[in-house]
């Protein structure tokens, strides 16, 4: 009897280690993945020729690398900083310093405007900001969507 318990108890443990590493095994977010969704998205609702999405994107996708990595260095000192007790005078610093940040964000969307203009028309342009921003709507939606799906499953259990 004690044997057939121990042999349940281990067959039980093996079934809910599995299961956990089920639930792990989300698909994690590929970078690749996402700009080609993004890139297809705006394609399609800026209605881009293939010859104009060719010249666009690679521009498109340098800029969103360089804000990134300017948004990623200013919270790398947030982080850095919030480990610590900050001062009013930290504070006061981080504030200004992702000011600045924004600035400098707005200074590359300036510069590579005029370098989008040079390969979509004013006009298709405006399509493609529209488009992006809707892109950016549906993603926020789909992801709160899914967060809320996640916790009525995990409260449902």
């Amino acid at each position: 009897m004690k044997k057939y318990l121990f042999v349940s108890l281990l067959m039980f443990l093996a079934a809910i280690t599995a299961s956990a590493q089920e639930n792990k095994r989300k698909p994690h977010f590929s970078p690749e993945e996402f700009q080609a969704k993004q890139r297809a998205y705006i394609t399609e609702k800026a209605e881009l020729t293939k010859e104009e999405a060719d010249a666009f994107f690679p521009l498109f996708f340098e800029l969103q690398k360089k804000k990134f990595e300017l948004e990623r260095n200013a919270r790398k000192g947030f982080k850095r900083q919030r480990n610590e007790k900050m001062t009013k005078e930290d504070c006061r610093k981080f504030v200004y310093n992702m000011a600045d940040v924004k600035i400098e964000i707005a200074k590359l969307e300036r510069e590579y405007t005029d370098k989008y203009l040079n390969v979509l028309s004013p006009c298709k342009l405006l399509k493609v900001q529209h488009a992006e921003g809707s892109f950016q709507r549906d993603l926020m939606k789909r992801m709160t969507e899914r967060r809320e799906k996640g916790h009525k499953e995990r409260n449902a259990k």
